[in-house]
C-alpha cells in the first residue's frame, strides 16, 4: 500500500476510535443523568397545594432556612458555605431540567421549560433578595422561585419542618 494511503488509513482509524469513545462518554452521561433524576424522584415527595408541611427527602444546604442563609451570608469568611449553597442550587436546577426525561412528551432535544442556571453571583443575589422578602422561607423554595423567574413551570413551594 502507498505510504500516503497508510497514513490516511491510520488517521481514519484514529477518528473512528475517538468517535466511539465520545459516543460511549455521551451514553455514560445520559445514564448518570437518568440515575440522578431517578434518585431525586425516589427521595422526594410530592408537595400538595395545601398548608400542610410535607416530609421531603431533601438534604444539603437547600434545607437552610432563610434565617440561616442570611446568617452565613453575612458572616466573614463564609465563601465556602456560600459555594455549597450555589452548588446545591445548581444541582436542583439541573434536576429540574432533567425531569423532562421522564415526561410523556419528552423529545431528545426538546425538554419542556428547561432553564439556564445563572452564574454564582446572580444566584446568591436572587436568594439573598428572596430571603429578605420572605425571611420565614428557605433556600429550596427560593431556588424554586428562581426557576419560575427564569421561565420554568413551578406549581408548589417547599415547607421545611421546624426543628
Amino acid at each position: 500500500m502507498h505510504p500516503g494511503l497508510q497514513a490516511y488509513a491510520k488517521i481514519l482509524e484514529a477518528e473512528v476510535s475517538i468517535m466511539n469513545r465520545l459516543r460511549i462518554g455521551e451514553m455514560a452521561m445520559k445514564i448518570y443523568g437518568a440515575v440522578a433524576v431517578l434518585l431525586v424522584i425516589l427521595f422526594s415527595a410530592r408537595t400538595e397545594a395545601a398548608d400542610k408541611t410535607q416530609n421531603l427527602g431533601i438534604i444539603g444546604t437547600g434545607t437552610f432556612s432563610c434565617e440561616k442563609f442570611t446568617k452565613y451570608d453575612s458572616a466573614p469568611n463564609s465563601s465556602g458555605q456560600m459555594d455549597l449553597v450555589v452548588q446545591w442550587a445548581w444541582g436542583f436546577i439541573t434536576a429540574y431540567n432533567f425531569r423532562a426525561a421522564f415526561a410523556a412528551t419528552y423529545q431528545d432535544d426538546d425538554a419542556p421549560n428547561p432553564v439556564t442556571p445563572p452564574d454564582a453571583a446572580s444566584l446568591l443575589l436572587f436568594i439573598r433578595k428572596y430571603c429578605e422578602k420572605s425571611p420565614q422561607s428557605n433556600v429550596a423554595t427560593a431556588t424554586l422561585d428562581l426557576i419560575g423567574t427564569l421561565g420554568g413551570v413551578v406549581t408548589s413551594s417547599i415547607n421545611m419542618p421546624k426543628k
